[in-house]
């Protein structure tokens, strides 16, 4: 568990490194899963943010046919070339209902997340989400 200090803290979610690598090539239209894995529901996340300045990074699973997500098989990827998972720095921020970071960095520029669920019965939910992060004023 997170101390009060710990979840204040802001969490770079993405380093100026990572946010410097190539981005992937447009990838095809996505086809659909046989079986139905849970919803994957961005909450009141800015699309816009300002260099140097944390936000709040908060999804929802939504599960389907009342099958709960397991927040172990929860894995994030920064989406650049190679994907960068970057799961482990907002791990102590996933529980079986969502996501919810209080405070994540993230540099100037367009950022694609993509964020994949695993549900207790093995079926997989994904979701991608742009972050845009205009340069310092």
């Amino acid at each position: 568990m997170l101390t009060a200090a710990q979840a204040a803290d802001p969490i770079p979610l993405i380093t100026r490194e990572e946010a410097g690598l190539p981005t992937p090539p447009k990838a095809a239209a996505s086809t659909r899963n046989l079986t139905r894995g849970p919803g994957i529901d961005t909450l009141p996340t800015p699309d816009k943010g300002v260099d140097g300045k944390p936000f709040r990074l908060a999804v929802r699973f939504m599960p389907s046919n009342g099958v709960p997500v397991d927040p172990a098989t929860v894995r994030v990827f920064y989406r650049r070339q190679p994907p960068v998972d970057i799961t482990e720095r907002i791990k102590p921020f996933i529980t079986p209902g969502g996501i919810d970071a209080p405070a994540v960095m993230v540099p100037s520029g367009s950022h694609i997340i993509e964020i994949e669920a695993t549900d207790k019965e093995g079926r997989i939910g994904r979701r991608q989400m742009t972050l845009t992060v205009a340069p310092t004023p």
